[in-house]
């Protein structure tokens, strides 16, 4: 088999609160999105499910890490310590292909901001 014309086409991030989650989502990195249970990022989607079997925060918030792409990492951690409820994992720092930072999101997740270097 091949891997030929696969590729991926979104992720699912369950919560016991959704609308909160995609609204937290939208705020972070899409303001202008219309609201609604995905957000279109690139070529893929960030999907928000309501789930019933889910603590109300991540247990192992590592396991998947949630990585954006931006041009001023800079500027978007400052528009993230606007946002009420961030909490900082891991500050701005260099590492060896340019800046990373790392967030936790309303449900308990991880997200990292990476600015690559060109």
């Amino acid at each position: 088999m091949t891997t030929t014309g696969i590729r991926l086409g979104g992720l699912v991030l369950g919560s016991a609160d959704p609308e909160r989650l995609g609204a937290w989502y939208r705020a972070a990195f899409a303001p202008s999105a219309e609201p609604g249970n995905a957000l279109k990022v690139g070529d893929n989607r960030l999907i928000f499910d309501h789930r019933d079997d889910l603590e109300q925060s991540a247990r192992e918030p590592g396991r998947i890490l949630i990585n954006f792409y931006v041009e001023d990492i800079k500027a978007v951690a400052a528009h993230l310590e606007t946002l009420d409820g961030t909490r900082w994992i891991r500050p701005v720092e260099e590492f060896g292909g340019g800046l990373i930072a790392t967030i936790e999101d309303p449900a308990g997740n991880y997200v990292q901001i990476v600015e690559l270097r060109r």
